[in-house]
């Protein structure tokens, strides 16, 4: 294997590793639950000022695409003021270097290959893929878990795709942005999971078989399964959370468990946010999907008496 090859799958062993446990959600459009008819009306914004339940400041909860790198921030100044303004930041994660190696760990298969999950015709067209993808075989991504397979090619998918608007922006992903920044601005910086969290919920949430008809299915429904992920891309960058949700539903068939996913993980982060709130003005930013729906995070702190304010960008 030649030294551009290496450096590709490491680069993109290295995105899977930071972003796994959302990916699925934003670059996908997978892994999220239906909406139903609610007191609330679905959001059409990724970004809105939280008021009133006896809030003395004012703060903030801005859905992101954990794709899209900080540059983007030029093209909206009313979340740069918001997240300026406040003093502190609440995030999904923050990276911890020291805790990557046993993360990404959780990743890799366990006395076992790759190649021995998977009959011949099937091992074949991987690996077709991967060489023309990755410029790697099969036997080097043998210790990968099929989905962290997925992942890495969907992510290649994403970043290298010309005509992608991701291609525009250069810098940090935009939540690490957020809590790198904040950090270096003396702002608190909450996170509401680790990194261990979230590769346990990716990686360990199906059985390898489960994860084999997955890759399956991915692979077979390739073109599909891109375009839908350039709608949600579409979508996000056109603050449209009903049709990021409409186009996520499409893939509830073949990943799912979006209990897992979205609902256990808003109800988690629901118990702690109040009292965030409650202690001073925050800007609360997570993947954008997390924002809608009955369960979404905008929803329960309506019905905890905040006020949403829908801010237009």
């Amino acid at each position: 294997m030649n030294a551009y090859s290496l450096t590709k799958i490491k680069k993109a062993k290295q995105y899977s590793l930071r972003f796994a446990a959302t990916l699925l959600i934003a670059v996908l459009g997978i892994l999220l639950q239906p909406i139903a008819n609610g007191q609330a009306a679905r959001p059409q914004t990724n970004f809105y000022a939280i008021t009133g339940n006896g809030l003395k400041d004012t703060s903030w909860l801005f859905g992101t695409y954990h794709l899209v790198r900080s540059s983007y921030l030029n093209e909206v100044p009313g979340v740069v003021k918001a997240f300026y303004k406040s003093k502190a930041i609440a995030v999904e994660l923050v990276l911890d270097s020291s805790k990557s190696a046993a993360a990404a760990s959780m990743g890799l298969l366990q006395n076992k290959k790759l190649e021995d999950l998977l009959d011949e015709p099937f091992k074949d067209s991987l690996d077709r893929e991967l060489r023309t993808t990755l410029g790697v075989g099969i036997e080097q991504v043998n210790q990968l878990k099929p989905i962290n397979v997925a992942i890495t090619l969907a992510l290649v998918y994403a970043v290298t795709d010309p005509r992608s608007p991701l291609q525009k922006y250069s810098g940090s992903m935009l939540d690490g942005y957020f809590a790198e920044y904040g950090k270096g601005a003396g702002k608190t910086v909450t996170e509401f999971e680790t990194i261990e969290e979230q590769m346990n919920l990716l990686f360990n949430s199906t059985t390898n078989e489960e994860q084999v008809n997955q890759l399956r299915y991915f692979l077979r429904n390739k073109i599909d399964m891109v375009s839908q992920g350039n709608e949600l891309i579409d979508n996000w960058f056109k603050h449209d959370l009903e049709k990021m949700y409409s186009v996520s539903e499409k893939g509830l068939a073949v990943f799912g468990n979006e209990k897992d996913f979205l609902k256990n993980r808003n109800d988690k982060w629901m118990k702690r946010i109040p009292a965030l709130l409650k202690k001073e003005s925050q800007f609360i930013a997570v993947g954008a999907l997390h924002l809608s729906g009955p369960s979404g995070l905008v929803k329960q702190l309506q019905d905890m008496g905040y006020t949403l304010t829908s801010i237009k960008l």
